[in-house]
Parts: structure tokens; sequence; C-alpha cells
């Protein structure tokens, strides 16, 4: 999963094993807490992973849009980190056999 930070640029690589709307906040919690960089807000696609993401808003006091459905363009700047991920790990990649230095490594880049 991928996330850029709306005023900083940061992007961000979260590997994650389930699309479970309280496992993704879990997983989010915990990587943002560990981020130099304050967050402030974040844009989320529609997908059902992203239900409970006001729970997670709340947690961490930063603003969070959501994207309207089939407009990527409203979320421009994570749709051209996506694309830097995929110039690394081509559509199919195994994650599962991705390390997390490697995908922290990328996200430095």
């Amino acid at each position: 999963m991928t996330l850029v930070e709306r005023k900083s640029r940061l992007g961000i690589i979260v590997k994650v094993s389930s699309k479970n709307p309280f496992y993704i906040n879990k997983v989010l919690y915990e990587r943002i807490n560990t981020l130099e960089l304050p967050v402030e807000s974040i844009t989320f696609d529609n997908g059902i992973e992203f239900n409970a993401v006001g729970i997670l808003a709340k947690k961490l006091g930063i603003k969070i849009y959501k994207a309207d459905k089939y407009a990527s363009f409203q979320r421009g700047t994570n749709e051209n980190f996506n694309g830097i991920v995929r110039r690394v790990y081509k559509k199919g990649t195994d994650f599962n056999k991705v390390s997390r230095e490697e995908i922290l490594n990328l996200e430095k880049e």
C-alpha cells in the first residue's frame, strides 16, 4: 500500500497482508508514528480498506481526504509515486518475497 502525505509530499510504502479496515488502521498508525516528519493530511481512494480511516485521523490528529470514485487524478502525487514503485517492482510482484528493508530503502529514494 502506498500513501503520500499531502503537504511534504513524503511517499510512504506499507506492506500489508489484509484489506481489513481495522488492520489497515493499525498498520498505518504504527508506520506514521515512526516517521520523522509530521503527517498533516492524507488522501485515500474509496477502497473498502479505507472505510475506518476516520478513527485513524482522530487518533493521529490529521486530516483525511477521500478522492471521488474513478477520479485517480485527485490523487495525482500518489499515482506518480505508484509509478516510481512499479519501475522497481513490476505488476504481479510477490511482495511476500520482498523484505521490509528493501521497501524502506525504496521509500527513501
